[in-house]
């Protein structure tokens, strides 16, 4: 059974949490427990602070404190693509000007 990708919340993260009626966003005050029990307590943006559960499929991380996003964390130990004839093209322009 394929279970997915779990995510770690740490304090200060950005988080959605999806509702029939819409989206909510807020921020990460705490983090309760660990593992697949653990919890985190989300201030939304109206005030408002509730704690859900890490393994409800609603809740979703938009950007780390650190300012990565889950995308760019879980790319992280990747080296970033190169096309060398942009490369060539982007230094003989270079040396025009």
């Amino acid at each position: 059974m394929n279970k997915g990708h779990r995510t770690d919340f740490k304090k200060g993260d950005e988080v959605s949490y999806a509702m029939p009626a819409g989206v909510l966003y807020g921020t990460v005050n705490r983090v309760l427990g660990t593992g697949e029990t653990a919890a985190v307590e989300i201030e939304f943006e109206d005030g408002r602070k509730e704690i859900k559960k890490v393994k409800d499929r609603a809740l979703s991380l938009l950007r780390r404190a650190s300012g990565a996003s889950e995308e760019e964390e879980r790319h992280a130990d990747r080296d970033p693509l190169r096309d060398m004839e942009i490369q060539r093209i982007f230094r003989s322009e270079q040396r025009k000007h």
